[in-house]
């Protein structure tokens, strides 16, 4: 799977440690770039391949965020590029600027580890729906296990539903899980013992979920990947055609 291609850019060293330390340590599947100043960035944004998120001081040396931002939304090919701003500044009018000149997010010095990664995440999250969404597909509930493997480690959550795209599945807080954008291989067996194994597929969306009884519960979408083999897609269909009540009356 391609890595995701994040550019840190501020002036201050330890800001830019403390974010490649936060984001390597909470999303394994990306690949770190860093600028201390804005000399050339606009040359290396058309040079480089194109980076899945910019996140940039609106303070920066020799050009500004909001230069960059004016620049990147009217560029042909880079307008899309998601950017998170950072500053020091809290004044309202100014976040909204900020906001108004196509920022995605916008946080404030000195950053917290949680903004920081929940921010990325819903970043990310919106680049994954964007490209391949599951909810395209017809989903059906049913009861069954789902069996994760990732990094040589297992998990095993119950499932909620299923499509052809994905499914959606659940865990107990306490479970050692992957992070979004992780691959792991998926195994799913329905009540009835029917099911499917080693289909791989990427985590989209993770979310916590308060229960009134019973331990806090991890909601985990995942997305089938789009090359899985034949065999194994005609595999899916067959279980995903057995929970359709349509087709069963067909």
């Amino acid at each position: 799977m391609r890595r995701l291609k994040v550019l840190i850019a501020d002036a201050t060293t330890s800001v830019r440690q403390f974010i490649r330390f936060t984001l390597m340590n909470n999303f394994s599947n990306i690949e770190i770039h860093v600028a201390s100043n804005g000399k050339n960035i606009k040359k290396r944004l058309e040079d480089d391949t194109r980076y899945d998120l910019i996140i940039y001081d609106r303070e920066m040396p020799l050009l500004s965020g909001d230069e960059l931002l004016e620049w990147l939304r009217k560029h042909e090919t880079l307008k899309s590029t998601p950017l998170i701003m950072m500053s020091v500044d809290r004044d309202e009018s100014s976040i909204r600027k900020a906001i108004q000149l196509g920022a995605n997010a916008y946080l404030i010095k000195p950053l917290l580890m949680d903004h920081l990664v929940g921010n990325v995440r819903d970043v990310f999250n919106k680049s994954s729906k964007a490209t391949y969404d599951r909810r395209r597909f017809e989903r059906f509930r049913s009861l069954g296990n789902v069996f994760l493997r990732y990094d040589s480690k297992d998990c095993r959550g119950k499932l909620i539903n299923i499509s052809m795209g994905g499914i959606l599945s659940s865990f107990e807080s306490k479970d050692s899980l992957p992070h979004i954008l992780d691959k792991v291989g998926t195994s799913i067996e329905l009540a009835n013992k029917q099911g499917i194994e080693g289909i791989e597929g990427v985590v989209v969306r993770m979310q916590v979920v308060d229960t009134l009884s019973g331990p806090r519960q991890i909601y985990l979408a995942l997305d089938f990947s789009e090359d899985i083999s034949t065999d194994k897609r005609k595999e899916l269909a067959d279980l995903v055609s057995f929970l359709n009540p349509r087709a069963r009356t067909v």
